[in-house]
């Protein structure tokens, strides 16, 4: 059986316990300490190579994007843990990086890890921590990154450069400034949750736009948007009130 060397990060005692008690059921996740803050789980870190780190948002006085700045390299895989649904959330979303809400649940832990197995193989965890920590410093679309998941891996598009997004069943294709198109993994409602706080409005069931992009509105029914790439995307009847709502803010 493959050992996957596990270490927690979490300065909650009860939290410790009831994570630790839960990855007894996978015998395949070695616990190899547990941290309870900033200083603790650098010399664990150093003491053991992981292959994989529940690491808590919040250790006071510090939080782990503290600790994962000091660090020189990042070579093991993150599963970050929070009380606060919306604290960095977001950003995680942004970054492609997992997460588990507390209290833990164990269905969702099993999603997290059998995800873990899954991309170890494939994926280069310190370039989506590199990009969550840009993310967290730097919160404004003109300098954040979306880390989009295609057949190969994934990549990392800066958000201003996205003009819109346009779905295809379980897929959709983002168009950018450069005439790029990008096809990722997502549905069209996990990439407005994504991009709500980044001026994009979604104003048709299979588009998402950048309104910072919209160069023209042509009444009609619902009417039709004329975007800075050319495109022409159509409005539903239903959306059209909120658009144009949205669009004297822009």
């Amino acid at each position: 059986m493959i050992k996957y060397l596990t270490l927690i990060i979490e300065d909650e005692l009860h939290q410790q316990q009831r994570l630790v008690s839960l990855l007894n059921s996978f015998p395949e996740f070695q616990i190899e300490g547990v941290a309870s803050s900033v200083g603790e789980a650098k010399m664990m870190l150093d003491k053991h190579a992981p292959d994989l780190v529940f690491l808590d948002v919040m250790l006071p006085p510090y939080t782990s994007f503290d600790l994962l700045s000091s660090l020189s390299s990042i070579p093991f895989e993150i599963i970050f843990t929070t009380s606060f649904e919306e604290y960095a959330v977001r950003a995680f979303r942004l970054s492609a990086i997992d997460y588990l809400l507390k209290p833990l649940v164990e269905e969702q832990l099993t999603e997290a890890l059998n995800k873990f197995k899954q991309k170890r193989s494939t994926q280069d965890s310190g370039m989506h921590i590199r990009n969550l920590l840009a993310n967290l410093q730097a919160p404004q679309a003109n300098q954040s990154k979306v880390a989009l998941p295609t057949l190969t891996g994934f990549i990392f598009v800066a958000i201003k450069d996205i003009v819109r997004c346009e779905s295809d069943n379980t897929y959709t294709t983002f168009f950018t400034l450069d005439k790029r198109k990008v096809v990722v993994s997502k549905t069209l409602k996990e990439c407005e949750q994504m991009l709500l706080d980044y001026h994009f409005f979604r104003v048709h069931n299979s588009h998402l736009i950048n309104m910072d992009y919209v160069t023209e509105y042509v009444k009609g029914e619902g009417g039709m948007v004329k975007m800075k790439d050319g495109s022409q995307i159509d409005v539903s009847r239903r959306r059209k009130d909120e658009f144009l709502r949205q669009l004297k803010k822009v």
